[in-house]
């Protein structure tokens, strides 16, 4: 993922965000699907993004690449009512807590975060595993997204006005950045964790709790007389 203006990212870092989050996906569909014919039947499931719906400002490169994988997706489904036991499913998430925020390029000088409300990683993954058990064509992932697309379409006017206001406020945090390309070309193994820490890992937090509440309870017993 990258952040910037447009016309002020390099075309090289706008053409490898493209290049990976829409060409690398065709590739992997396009080796599934030769699998799966083979094979008589399987399931391929997809990560969009709500970005593949609507837009959003100094994103150009993953809102381009997200849009050309909703059509990939729809175009794949189509094709796979002549092959019966393939599937072709799309999971778009909304804000999700990752560190992809913070490993993204940047050139607009402010590092990324997800806009409120941010759905655990964790529950991306369940809906990725139910379309494995039951094949839905597209699964949305985020209290909001419903809401977005509904004004990105219906209230287009609104929708412009607003959004860029909302993005400078929900959608950057205000520690200033130096330009830079992230992980767009090389990887950061050592910013690369499931959780991005942008929320309270609650699951985390009931098992402290329980933890401490044992040992409590662990302690008393052994003061007993």
């Amino acid at each position: 993922m990258s952040y910037g203006r447009f016309d002020e990212t390099p075309a090289e870092v706008f053409e490898q965000v493209v290049r990976t989050d829409l060409l690398a996906a065709a590739a992997v569909a396009r080796e599934a699907l030769l699998r799966f014919r083979a094979a008589g039947g399987g399931t391929l499931v997809l990560t969009g993004s709500v970005l593949g719906h609507i837009t959003a400002p100094y994103m150009s490169g993953y809102v381009a690449a997200k849009w050309g994988l909703q059509g990939l997706a729809r175009t794949l489904q189509q094709e796979a009512r002549e092959t019966p036991g393939i599937a072709i499913c799309l999971v778009n998430p909304g804000s999700v807590d990752t560190p992809v925020y913070r490993q993204a390029a940047n050139y607009l000088g402010r590092i990324g975060r997800p806009p409120p409300p941010v759905a655990a990683p964790e529950r991306v993954a369940r809906a990725i595993a139910g379309c494995l058990d039951r094949p839905r064509r597209e699964v949305s992932v985020g209290r909001l997204n419903v809401i977005m697309r509904f004004g990105f379409t219906a209230l287009p006017g609104v929708y412009d006005v607003l959004v860029g206001p909302l993005m400078r406020l929900a959608g950057l945090t205000r520690q200033p950045v130096a330009a830079h390309r992230g992980i767009v070309f090389t990887p950061n193994p050592a910013g690369e964790a499931v959780r991005g820490g942008w929320v309270p890992d609650v699951s985390q937090l009931v098992r402290a709790a329980g933890g401490r509440a044992a040992g409590v309870a662990s302690a008393v017993r052994r003061r007993l007389p």
